[in-house]
């Protein structure tokens, strides 16, 4: 990694080093020369650099780091366990003794590039003067758009600091659900809200797919934000999660109930499969052209059975770790395999397989809850399930977007979300298109 012609941040006089150090330097640097070209394409006049500069923070530093947007009255320091772009004074200020190197060690040195790609989005907002009076989120959708814009300039090879690869992407994404709102059933539109992961990522990936001018056309047609809210006191009080025990025959039931539903309407017959669990470990089910070698799977659609037969161990895992629509998830791609083959569906590997992502988003589009409130008998998602589906493509996608089994995390995401927002149609155009 060549190093920048210029240092952009001011590190101060007696800072700690840390191993980003450059990697920082030379991300912020790639950063603003990335702006000082695509801005005035986008929008048609010359991009400033930042008045004030970018700023490190730390415990006892000197000089001291300027104060032009306040902080929590706790702070012991400015910008502590968090990373800002403040228009009262033009700079960035980012915690450089808790926050990045908590990041960094969670996820590697590119996904604090990205984070500072988006901070550096809110400096454009404030040069184009847009967006203003709108909701907090509105802002924060259009900088993770020109994060993922800026994460996919490096990817193509434009950067000549920095080489972004599949697991650099990913980890983008990952960066995108670390700093997702973490109190579930709040309103989107309130406060200071900045997105669910399911939101957040997928403005990402718009950048990312788009560009910068795709992230410009946000200002006055703004990505969809679903709104999730819980039903009453209970659903809060458990994060909207079912028992553990309970998710297979209620997952089943309502994939029973959609799918049924939608072949019938198209005057067409659908066999549920049936669904069994069996140990990481085995004995494994059996079934034509797998061998016990080959187990074990996250979840399987078996065609000699017509059965759907998953991982009870890696199931609870999940479900520790995200929820219960994690194991929901992984249930109804199994399920959308079933559906494909019913369909006689001629697709094999990762294509298939990223159907099976889109009609998963599909049947969760069905059982979003309605505005009205009116819940019925049907089953319905809560707040936090997409990020949990999120979450789960994330841990289970192709390290490699050439993988061509799963399909990438990236991917994954993307047909997941296509489903949920577009529905079958959706589903429908990517298989023939």
């Amino acid at each position: 990694m060549p190093n920048p012609n210029n240092a952009v941040i001011d590190f101060g006089d007696n800072k700690p080093p840390q191993p980003y150090d450059d990697f920082l330097q030379a991300s912020l640097a790639d950063i603003q020369d990335y702006w000082r070209t695509t801005f005035p394409e986008v929008y048609g006049k010359p991009f400033t650099d930042l008045a004030g500069g970018i700023w490190a923070s730390y415990p006892k530093r000197t000089p001291a780091v300027p104060n032009g947007c306040s902080g929590r009255p706790d702070e012991e320091y400015v910008a502590q366990g968090n990373a800002f772009y403040c228009g009262n004074g033009d700079y960035m200020a980012y915690d450089d003794f808790d926050l990045i190197p908590t990041l960094t060690k969670a996820f590697g040195d590119s996904a604090v590039g990205v984070v500072f790609a988006h901070e550096f989005g809110h400096a454009i907002q404030a040069r184009v003067g847009v967006l203003k009076d709108n909701p907090v989120v509105y802002k924060e959708q259009q900088s993770d758009c020109f994060a993922g814009a800026w994460t996919a300039h490096v990817a193509r090879g434009e950067s000549p600091y920095l080489k972004f690869g599949d697991g650099d992407i990913k980890a983008g994404l990952s960066a995108m659900v670390a700093v997702k709102d973490g109190k579930l059933g709040v309103d989107v539109y309130s406060g200071r809200a900045h997105g669910t992961a399911f939101d957040r990522v997928g403005a990402f990936e718009n950048g990312f797919k788009g560009g910068a001018a795709a992230c410009k056309e946000m200002e006055t047609n703004p990505l969809p934000l679903l709104n999730l809210k819980f039903s009453d006191q209970t659903e809060q009080q458990s994060n909207g999660n079912l028992a553990y025990k309970d998710i297979g025959p209620y997952v089943v039931d309502d994939l029973t109930r959609f799918w049924s539903g939608t072949f019938t309407a198209n005057k067409l017959a659908f066999k549920p499969p049936t669904v069994s669990s069996y140990p990481h470990a085995g004995p494994f089910p059996k079934c034509d052209g797998i061998s016990d070698s080959q187990y074990p799977f996250q979840a399987l659609y078996c065609t000699s059975t017509n059965s759907v037969v998953y991982d009870e161990d890696y199931a609870q895992a999940l479900y520790n770790k995200f929820g219960d629509f994690s194991v929901g998830y992984i249930l109804s791609n199994a399920w959308s395999d079933g559906v494909q083959t019913q369909l006689g569906s001629g697709l094999t590997g990762e294509p298939r397989s990223l159907i099976n992502e889109c009609l998963t988003g599909a049947w969760t589009q069905d059982i979003i809850p309605p505005p009205s409130g009116s819940l019925g008998q049907q089953a319905y998602i809560s707040p936090g399930d997409l990020d949990e589906a999120v979450e789960t493509a994330l841990l289970t996608g192709d390290q490699s977007i050439s993988g061509n089994v799963m399909g990438s995390a990236f991917e994954k995401i993307d047909n997941f979300r296509a489903g949920v927002l577009g529905g079958i149609q959706e589903c429908n155009k990517r298989i023939t298109g």
